[in-house]
């Protein structure tokens, strides 16, 4: 049996600073990106203010029809998106890095040119809070001045929002990873998801822990809804393929901003081999250090969103370097792949003082896919939101040139469902040789967000026979 115990003095953690060290700043603004590709001005977006949510016919900029809706100006080639980010919120720090991201590759893309002939696009943000009433607001606020949503923070708020998507036949990337959106029956094909979901994800974690760390009980901890428990379906599922104890189920337990004794106390009291947790960064720190001060000895491991590699700057950063096994469903910072040249010289040449982040990667590869969309409908000579939808809905391939496996969108969700995730381990030697939080992005080395490859993309026994037609966790 692989499986390593490890043993700890009692830490004294401040829980408080590690809220403090996830959290994000940004004003409640939107952000263009504009077709100069010459950098951000914050303007304010009025609802009904832009075009008409009629279709047109006008003449192309290759001197062909072009059919045209809302957000797009052919006259002057500008593709309006739309992206509702969590920029003060529960994971406004992994998404203000997304969102940058996403800002420095139109900026990048405007500035040699543009797509497809000349085309530019402008980006059109707004900070949602990862709150559900503030998202659908926001939503309102925009859905008549853009042709798509490029990113769209969160489960709950996104399956809330669908209805009004579905009204409007828009296209939108959720920066969410339930398993419902690669089921058209649920989504009704407007939901272009990327990398694998939360569900399969955990059956490759659990698959992980047992063929590689000889683990076989699982204390699970979840947030409540599309989020948490299409995790936890997946964990419960890759449990029985393996003949696995759920030693404690928590499913739905854990409640951001409340108490979490109970769930820290049952965690303790399980002695399972391992903690798999789908929280928030600042919310899974609290546990994982109250359940480490009670004496739970035990590997961690989770959704990709519980984890932020700027916990290694908090008191929990000597628990991570020795006992989680982080998930990934792209490359990270720095990683020898043939797309992060282009991507880090952009950054470095955007915003040289940045810190690095595995997150950058994330919105760089969701417009590397949006941009494959966009150049279809073009190419298709239909920028109406039909057009978009269609043509998303007919791309057999994107090709993120290594930063993550590739993606197809052809067949039956069983056929392209995504279900590769790689392993990372946090090290905490290695941030901090490179300079914790004082790295920048333009330092000898390009800095290190400390995640080193344990596992390369991979696909376990479980993932692989699960026959994908619904989603794992029923709305």
């Amino acid at each position: 049996m692989k499986l390593k115990r490890y043993g700890w003095l009692m830490l004294l953690l401040a829980l408080a600073m590690v809220a403090a060290a996830c959290g994000g700043d940004s004003a409640d603004t939107t952000t263009t990106s504009g077709g100069g590709g010459g950098g951000t001005a914050t303007t304010t977006t009025t609802a009904g203010g832009g075009d008409t949510m009629a279709t047109t016919t006008t003449s192309g900029g290759g001197g062909g029809e072009m059919m045209t809706g809302p957000g797009v100006d052919v006259a002057n080639k500008v593709i309006r998106l739309g992206y509702l980010a969590d920029l003060t919120g529960a994971f406004a720090p992994l998404v203000i890095d997304i969102t940058d991201a996403q800002r420095i590759y139109w900026d990048k893309v405007n500035a040699e040119g543009g797509i497809a002939d000349g085309w530019t696009i402008e980006m059109v943000v707004e900070d949602t809070n990862y709150n559900v009433e503030q998202h659908q607001e926001k939503y309102a606020k925009i859905r008549e001045d853009v042709l798509a949503i490029g990113q769209s923070t969160g489960s709950p708020t996104n399956v809330a929002t669908l209805d009004q998507y579905v009204a409007d036949d828009m296209l939108f990337i959720p920066l969410s990873w339930y398993s419902g959106w690669a089921i058209p029956d649920f989504d009704h094909g407007l939901a272009f998801e990327q990398n694998t979901n939360y569900c399969v994800e955990a059956m490759d974690l659990v698959g992980y822990m047992h063929d590689d760390q000889g683990a076989q009980s699982i204390a699970l901890v979840t947030f409540p809804g599309d989020y948490g428990q299409d995790a936890a379906a997946g964990v419960k599922m890759a449990a029985d393929y393996y003949g696995m104890d759920i030693a404690y189920d928590g499913e739905a337990t854990v409640i951001p901003g409340q108490d979490q004794t109970p769930v820290v106390t049952e965690i303790v009291n399980s002695g399972a081999d391992f903690v798999f947790a789908t929280t928030n960064p600042s919310t899974f720190a609290e546990i994982l250090g109250g359940a480490v001060q009670g004496g739970y000895q035990g590997l961690w491991t989770g959704s990709l969103p519980t984890y932020d590699f700027r916990l290694l700057d908090t008191p929990v950063g000597p628990i991570l370097d020795q006992a989680y096994f982080q998930s990934a469903y792209s490359a990270t910072w720095g990683t020898d792949v043939a797309g992060m040249p282009g991507l880090q010289e952009a950054i470095i040449a955007a915003d040289p003082e940045r810190r690095p982040s595995d997150a950058f990667i994330i919105g760089w590869t969701e417009s590397i896919a949006i941009r494959k969309v966009l150049e279809t409908a073009i190419a298709n000579g239909d920028l109406t939101r039909a057009g978009v939808v269609a043509a998303a809905n007919s791309i057999t391939d994107v090709d993120f040139d290594g930063l993550a496996p590739n993606q197809s969108y052809a067949g039956a969700p069983n056929d392209y469902v995504q279900r590769a995730i790689a392993i990372y381990r946090p090290s905490l030697d290695a941030y901090t040789a490179a300079g914790a939080e004082t790295q920048t992005v333009s330092q000898d080395g390009g800095g290190t967000t400390g995640s080193l490859l344990e596992k390369d993309f991979f696909v376990s026994d479980a993932a692989a026979d699960f026959e994908f037609t619904a989603p794992c966790y029923e709305l």
